[in-house]
């Protein structure tokens, strides 16, 4: 005969699964904000201090041929400013965010599971958020795969680890 705990387990494993496909996700889409963020600055930045430098080599008698450089150097410092990377940003803050609510949502109906609701509604409410899981996976923008490495270091080093925290275990 198994025992209610049995029964449940199951659910339990796939809500841990769920809150850490949520906590990778949700870091990597902060991740590839802050990377965005700062090309998107130095994109326009370094284009401008060159243009400024190129100016100043004219301007001290330099070389007339550094004008060229300096007008490419302009044109694209005003475009990657014209454009800029705010949406992007915008974006992936956005899914990050998503990303957060589904794994408190995730851990709350995990500990709320120890009072033993009925398996239908547990089972019920697990599909509602891998439903609302892929929903959100399917509107994000793609983000480099890169990051993912840097997100494993941040989350091994305890980035989502609260003090005094009743989080799980890995591997609990």
């Amino acid at each position: 005969m198994t025992s209610p705990d049995d029964e449940l387990r199951p659910y339990l494993i796939e809500l841990e699964r769920l809150y850490e496909d949520a906590s990778y996700s949700a870091q990597s889409y902060f991740e590839a904000a802050k990377s965005a963020e700062f090309w998107g600055k130095a994109i326009v930045f370094i284009p401008a201090v060159v243009t400024a430098a190129t100016s100043l080599l004219i301007a001290l008698g330099g070389d007339k041929q550094w004008g060229a450089v300096g007008a490419v150097a302009g044109a694209v410092a005003a475009t990657a400013s014209f454009l800029g990377s705010g949406k992007q940003v915008s974006s992936y803050k956005d899914s990050g965010r998503r990303f957060t609510e589904l794994r408190h949502k995730a851990r709350m109906e995990r500990t709320l599971a120890i009072k033993k609701p009925s398996e239908t509604d547990l089972e019920k409410q697990l599909r509602t958020l891998r439903k609302e899981y892929g929903e959100v996976v399917s509107s994000s923008e793609l983000i480099p795969n890169r990051l993912f490495k840097r997100v494993q270091r941040r989350i091994g080093a305890g980035v989502l680890s609260y003090e005094g925290s009743d989080e799980p275990a890995k591997g609990a």
